[in-house]
Formats: structure tokens, sequence, C-alpha cells
């Protein structure tokens, strides 16, 4: 065993990420990155009109880059299993093989036969006719999502899709989320009967629940629209988790990369409930994945009988870990904020400057924003009457999904200068956060423990430490900026045989607590008068 390896790949927004780990001794053998070109490009987007679409080719591209990169030292012959985690909600119209339609020379350009990502708000109408649909049904298949469905999600998507693009609706045999695809890719799964559906991405984000006996019914998805008909009896009724075997590795991967043809692929999951996983996550703990946008994920013992929780994300039995309740929430934005306020900070100088602007100079101007303008809001004293912002730049996501309400603000002048703005967003988003810990707390639901995963708490400290501070709780931060793809190897080597359950695999591969960030007193203060100012911005 002492040559025996798992993966983890946890595909983001913008690259997949993989790991290769020694399980025996939690210890990370070699890592690889592959960013997505045609995401880097800005293909198939349109921000103004909230369409994130992504190519399949990013996505295969990307795995046999990764895979290159992590076998420079080990053999893949050695490795006994592969976890996989994606974002999610990010569906994408399949044919009866499995083949998303994009990958066809027909649809290979289109935009709609491409994953809709996450972050892909063109289905707002939809989703507020599911909603009132599932207030006058007999069924309320809401019940378990917070009791509003959104447009980041599963069917919203579809809906839109059907209505706009007749094409890719003639076409979809059915759809498949991401989570679901990656799997299947990688065992050459070519049967839609044979894929086995995640049960974080069916019950946070497709209404999925062992009470409904399984998802919507037909008459409800019908109702909704008839363009659903033509699906009928092509979607699923059983869910599986993470620590199941989904398959065996496909003949490909073994012949290009030397992979041993019994290796096994784990069904798959939501990036941040992987990630949840991969920090050690435990009962009435908050785990925070921060990044472009929050996943906030808590799990309890179903002994506990929680109560259902109001505006946010889900509850769903076995998601996350396994044997407990997952609750996820999050915010729709979070990084994406910053980086919108760097961009049009930088944007008209780059364009002003033009060809004068040397790779150096934009290189530094990239790399050094965000220390300065951290610098300025840093050295700012924190008072009542300080600018305000919500955080709702890609609407809002929990407590109380609304993707139609914009981003406002409160208390700027002509003295208000680039420090102040970036104090304020970095303070909206922690505002935010503190939304969603509130909400958790009214439905009864102690949090014991706050920890923040993900690229920024690894890169920010000032971030990190306003979080602390509006929140009034301690923050952790763990060691590892790569606690998705760990979570996915927790899974893998569970799956494998390595551990018996997910929480012995946790106690050898988790990452450890480093830090901890403890809220300012007298800020904590000044806080809770700003925080009321966010409030009434955000909901009067």
């Amino acid at each position: 065993m002492e040559r025996k390896f798992v993966i983890g790949l946890d595909f983001g927004t913008d690259s997949v990420r993989g790991v290769l780990l020694n399980p025996v001794k939690g210890e990370v053998v070699a890592t690889g990155v592959s960013h997505f070109k045609r995401w880097k490009a800005g293909l198939y987007c349109n921000p103004e009109k909230d369409q994130y679409r992504q190519h399949p080719l990013d996505y295969i591209e990307s795995i046999d880059e990764v895979f290159s990169k992590l076998f420079d030292v080990e053999s893949a012959a050695n490795v006994l299993a592969i976890g996989t985690n994606t974002t999610g909600s990010t569906p994408v119209a399949v044919d009866a093989t499995c083949r998303p339609l994009a990958l066809s020379t027909e649809f290979s350009e289109n935009h709609n036969a491409m994953f809709v990502l996450w972050k892909d708000h063109t289905a707002i109408e939809e989703a507020s006719e599911l909603n009132a649909l599932s207030k006058k049904w007999v069924t309320d298949y809401t019940r378990y999502s917070g009791g509003i469905y959104s447009s980041e999600w599963f069917w919203s998507k579809i809906l839109h899709i059907n209505r706009t693009d007749e094409a890719v609706y003639q076409n979809a045999y059915s759809w498949l989320e991401q989570s679901d695809w990656i799997p299947a890719y990688l065992c050459g799964t070519d049967k839609l009967t044979a894929v086995k559906r995640n049960r974080c991405a069916a019950g946070h984000k497709a209404m999925w629940n062992e009470e409904f006996g399984g998802l919507p019914s037909t008459a409800f998805l019908n109702a909704l629209d008839p363009t659903f008909a033509k699906l009928s009896n092509r979607f699923y009724s059983e869910t599986y988790t993470s620590d199941q075997v989904f398959g065996t590795i496909a003949p490909y991967f073994t012949n290009k990369f030397g992979f041993n043809p019994d290796t096994i692929v784990t069904v798959g999951a939501i990036d941040a409930h992987h990630g949840a996983v991969g920090a050690g996550i435990s009962p009435y703990t908050l785990v925070k994945v921060i990044g472009t946008s929050t996943c906030d994920m808590l799990v309890v013992p179903v002994a506990d009988q929680p109560p259902l929780v109001e505006g946010i994300c889900g509850q769903v039995d076995g998601s996350i870990d396994p044997g407990m309740i997952g609750f996820e929430a999050g915010q729709s934005a979070f990084g994406d904020i910053f980086n919108w306020f760097k961009r049009i900070m930088l944007e008209p100088t780059r364009k002003i400057i033009g060809d004068q602007l040397s790779a150096e100079l934009a290189t530094k101007l990239d790399d050094d924003f965000f220390t300065y303008v951290t610098t300025e809001a840093r050295q700012l004293e924190v008072t009542a009457s300080d600018l305000v912002f919500t955080d709702y730049h890609n609407g809002r996501r929990t407590p109380d999904a609304d993707f139609g309400i914009h981003a406002s603000a409160s208390g700027f002048s002509l003295a208000t200068q680039a420090g102040h703005f970036f104090k304020a967003l970095v303070e909206a988003t922690a505002f935010g956060s503190k939304s969603i810990l509130e909400r958790f707390m009214a439905f009864g639901i102690p949090i014991e423990q706050v920890i923040a995963i993900g690229g920024i708490p690894n890169k920010s400290p000032y971030v990190v430490q306003v979080l602390a501070d509006v929140m009034g709780v301690n923050i952790q931060v763990v060691d590892s900026d790569q606690t998705c793809a760990l979570g996915s190897t927790i899974f893998a080597a569970t799956a494998c045989g390595i551990f018996p359950t997910v929480q012995e695999a946790k106690k050898t591969i988790a990452a450890t607590i480093v830090k901890t960030y403890s809220p300012n007193p007298e800020k904590q203060k000044i806080y809770e008068i700003l925080y009321s100012r966010y409030k009434k911005l955000a909901y009067d």
C-alpha cells in the first residue's frame, strides 16, 4: 500500500485542479492545474445577459493535461481510485449516449448546447414560474430547497433552453449535471441508465427527495411546461453518495496514461460539498468555501431531527457527508465582487495606454492592485457613518433567493477613495455571510465552529479578519488550498476500501486548522450598526 495512490479532481469555474495522494500517509505526492482555454478567452458568455456557458472540450482537454502533470513522478498504474467534484448546478443537454450536444458538429458553437454554468442567471423567469406552481401543487417540491427554487438550478435552466432553442430542445435526449457527466466520461459510460446520479446535485439542485419518491413528478413538470413531456422517463429516481463506486476507468485512459483497468471512479458531487469534507467538517460546523462565490455548508446528525430552514439552498439526507443531513447556503458573488471592482478601476487605464502598456507593467497592475487597495482599506477607521454596500452584484442566493435584485450603496461622497470602496465591498460580503449565519440560528440550529476555505482565505488575511469582526465569531483557516480535491480523495480512498468510512478517512487526509481569526470587540460593535444599515438597503 505504500505505493498505492488516489486522485481527486476538482472542477472549478476557471480550471480543474488535480491531487495525487498517498492515502495511507495522507501525503500529497503531486498536483496539477489546467485552465479552461475557451472560458479564459471569454467564449460563449455574455455577462450583460447573465449568460455563462462552458464547452465540454474545455473539461476533456483539461483532464488530459492534469493527468499528464500528475504522473511526472509516479505511475498511473498505481492509482486505485479517482474521486471528482464540479460546480453546480451546471447541466448540459446530452444525446442517448450521454454525449453533450456541443461535441457534435451541428452544435459545436451553439452555447445552448454547452454546459450552463452555475452562475448563469438567464432562467430567472422560469424559476419564478416554478416557484408559483410549487405553492399551488399538492406537493410543494421546494419544501427541502428552502422553500424557493433558484434560476441557478437544474429545472429552471432546462426549461429556459427548451423555450429558447428549438434545435437543442428537439435533439436533447436528456440532461446531465456536470458532476454526473465527469465520472461518466472518465468511465466511458454511454447509457443514460448506467449513470449514477449524485445525491448532492440531485437533492440541492433538482428537488430530489426520498419523501417525494425521487424527483418532482412527471405531472408537475408537464404542468410547468409541455416541453417536459418529451423528456418524461429520461431522468432518474435513485441517487448515490460519493463513497460509492460509479464504475471503472475507460480504455482511453488506460491506453493513454497507463491506468490499471480496475481503477475505480467514484460517484461525483458538488465541488463545495467535497471541500467541506476535505476541511474535516463535523456536526454544527459551518464550512465556508470562499472563492468567486461562496457555498456555506453544515451537517447535522439525522437523529437530531433538525427543522426545515427557510430560504437556503436545501437540506438533504446524505449530501455533503454520508449519514448526515447536509445543509447548503451561500452568496452568489464574493470574489467576483472584488474582481468587478478591479476591472472598473484598471480597464480604462489599460485601454487609454493601449500598446504602450508593457507586459511587465500590465502584470504589475494585476498583481499589485489588491495589495494597494487592501493597504488603504486596512488603514481606514471603521465608523457608523461609513459607506455601505449590499453584496447582490450577481443577485441573492441566500437567504431567500432573488436573482432579480441588484446591489446598492449608501454613504459615499466626493471624499470617497478607492480604499473606501474596497473596504465597503469586503464588508458587504461579510454582511451577507452574517445574514446566512443568522438564518440558521433563527431556526434553532447552533453554529459551534466556522471554517473558511478556498482561494481567498489563503490569500487575504484582511478579508478573513473583517469576516470575523462582522460575524462576531472565530474564523478558522486550514493549511490547504486544495480542500475540494482533498475531499474527493477522501471519498476515493473510502470507496476503494483503504478506509472503512469517510469519517475514518478524514482523520488521515483532511486539512488541518492552522490559524484562527478572532473578532475585534470594538469593531464588532460598530459593525452591528453598519449591518443594520445593510439590512435596510437589502430588504426595505
